[in-house]
Protein backbone atom coordinates (compact mmCIF):
# COMPACT_ATOMS: atom_id res chain seq x y z
CA UNK A 1 0.00 0.00 0.00
CA UNK A 2 1.62 3.01 -0.85
CA UNK A 3 1.48 6.11 1.72
CA UNK A 4 0.79 9.46 0.15
CA UNK A 5 1.38 12.58 2.34
CA UNK A 6 0.01 15.92 1.36
CA UNK A 7 1.66 19.57 2.91
CA UNK A 8 -0.97 21.19 4.88
CA UNK A 9 -1.07 25.26 4.44
CA UNK A 10 0.45 27.58 7.10
CA UNK A 11 -1.24 30.49 6.79
CA UNK A 12 0.60 33.25 8.85
CA UNK A 13 -1.35 36.20 7.72
CA UNK A 14 -4.48 36.69 5.81
CA UNK A 15 -6.04 40.34 6.54
CA UNK A 16 -8.17 42.47 4.66
CA UNK A 17 -7.28 45.81 3.09
CA UNK A 18 -9.84 48.77 2.02
CA UNK A 19 -8.56 48.73 -1.72
CA UNK A 20 -7.07 52.25 -1.67
CA UNK A 21 -3.21 53.37 -1.89
CA UNK A 22 -2.15 53.58 1.57
CA UNK A 23 -2.83 50.10 1.81
CA UNK A 24 -0.07 49.14 -0.05
CA UNK A 25 2.22 50.51 2.62
CA UNK A 26 0.76 48.47 5.40
CA UNK A 27 0.33 45.30 3.76
CA UNK A 28 3.74 45.54 3.03
CA UNK A 29 4.80 46.05 6.65
CA UNK A 30 2.36 43.43 7.85
CA UNK A 31 4.28 40.73 5.35
CA UNK A 32 7.76 41.96 6.45
CA UNK A 33 6.50 42.00 9.96
CA UNK A 34 5.08 38.33 10.17
CA UNK A 35 7.89 37.09 7.92
CA UNK A 36 10.57 38.63 9.86
CA UNK A 37 9.22 37.16 13.33
CA UNK A 38 8.90 33.94 11.88
CA UNK A 39 12.76 33.76 11.32
CA UNK A 40 13.01 34.32 7.58
CA UNK A 41 16.07 34.94 5.97
CA UNK A 42 16.22 38.76 5.58
CA UNK A 43 16.82 38.90 1.86
CA UNK A 44 13.36 37.18 1.39
CA UNK A 45 11.54 39.68 3.53
CA UNK A 46 12.82 42.16 1.51
CA UNK A 47 11.73 40.65 -2.03
CA UNK A 48 8.31 39.48 -0.08
CA UNK A 49 7.85 43.14 0.57
CA UNK A 50 8.29 44.44 -2.64
CA UNK A 51 6.35 41.63 -4.54
CA UNK A 52 3.33 42.32 -1.26
CA UNK A 53 3.85 46.17 -2.61
CA UNK A 54 3.25 45.25 -6.46
CA UNK A 55 0.50 42.80 -6.16
CA UNK A 56 -1.63 45.09 -3.89
CA UNK A 57 -0.51 48.04 -5.86
CA UNK A 58 -2.25 46.31 -9.20
CA UNK A 59 -5.14 45.38 -6.66
CA UNK A 60 -5.92 48.92 -5.67
CA UNK A 61 -5.69 50.28 -9.12
CA UNK A 62 -8.27 47.18 -10.00
CA UNK A 63 -10.77 47.22 -7.53
CA UNK A 64 -9.91 50.60 -5.79
CA UNK A 65 -12.48 51.87 -3.09
CA UNK A 66 -13.79 47.86 -2.33
CA UNK A 67 -11.72 45.45 -0.60
CA UNK A 68 -8.67 43.44 -1.15
CA UNK A 69 -6.96 40.04 0.95
CA UNK A 70 -3.77 39.40 1.54
CA UNK A 71 -2.84 35.97 2.48
CA UNK A 72 1.08 34.79 3.49
CA UNK A 73 1.17 31.18 3.42
CA UNK A 74 3.77 28.14 3.43
CA UNK A 75 2.71 25.77 1.47
CA UNK A 76 5.86 23.67 0.82
CA UNK A 77 8.83 23.21 2.87
CA UNK A 78 11.06 26.06 1.16
CA UNK A 79 9.06 28.54 -0.42
CA UNK A 80 6.44 31.14 0.97
CA UNK A 81 3.07 31.59 -1.22
CA UNK A 82 2.05 35.72 -1.62
CA UNK A 83 -1.58 35.99 -2.75
CA UNK A 84 -3.54 39.24 -3.21
CA UNK A 85 -7.71 38.85 -4.16
CA UNK A 86 -9.81 41.34 -5.48
CA UNK A 87 -13.11 41.57 -7.40
CA UNK A 88 -11.63 42.93 -9.98
CA UNK A 89 -12.11 40.38 -13.23
CA UNK A 90 -9.32 42.13 -14.99
CA UNK A 91 -5.98 40.15 -15.03
CA UNK A 92 -2.76 42.08 -15.04
CA UNK A 93 -0.83 42.12 -17.95
CA UNK A 94 2.77 41.91 -17.79
CA UNK A 95 4.15 44.82 -19.92
CA UNK A 96 7.61 45.82 -21.32
CA UNK A 97 7.62 49.89 -20.53
CA UNK A 98 10.23 51.98 -21.76
CA UNK A 99 13.03 53.56 -19.66
CA UNK A 100 11.10 57.06 -19.81
CA UNK A 101 7.83 55.34 -18.24
CA UNK A 102 6.86 56.18 -15.08
CA UNK A 103 4.86 52.38 -14.69
CA UNK A 104 4.22 49.30 -15.66
CA UNK A 105 6.89 47.84 -14.11
CA UNK A 106 4.96 45.43 -11.34
CA UNK A 107 4.82 42.57 -12.83
CA UNK A 108 8.08 42.41 -14.42
CA UNK A 109 9.82 42.82 -10.59
CA UNK A 110 7.33 40.17 -9.49
CA UNK A 111 8.42 37.87 -12.24
CA UNK A 112 12.12 38.42 -11.76
CA UNK A 113 11.59 37.78 -8.16
CA UNK A 114 9.20 34.87 -7.91
CA UNK A 115 10.12 31.12 -8.43
CA UNK A 116 6.59 31.58 -10.18
CA UNK A 117 3.60 33.70 -10.43
CA UNK A 118 -0.02 33.55 -12.18
CA UNK A 119 -3.78 34.52 -11.38
CA UNK A 120 -6.15 32.12 -10.17
CA UNK A 121 -9.76 33.33 -11.37
CA UNK A 122 -12.49 33.77 -9.26
CA UNK A 123 -16.18 34.07 -9.12
CA UNK A 124 -16.44 37.22 -7.57
CA UNK A 125 -12.96 38.37 -9.03
CA UNK A 126 -9.38 37.36 -9.07
CA UNK A 127 -6.56 36.19 -6.91
CA UNK A 128 -2.94 37.11 -8.31
CA UNK A 129 -0.22 34.67 -6.22
CA UNK A 130 3.48 34.76 -6.27
CA UNK A 131 5.77 31.87 -4.97
CA UNK A 132 9.23 32.69 -3.74
CA UNK A 133 11.84 30.13 -2.53
CA UNK A 134 13.61 30.28 0.99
Amino acid sequence: MAIMTTNARQVLLSMNYPAVPSAVGIARKSTEHVLGARGFPPPLVEDAGLVVCELVTNAVRAAGGTTLRLTVAVDAPGSVTLEVRDSSPAVPDRRSPGPDDPGGRGLVIVAALAARYGVRREADGKTVFAVLRT
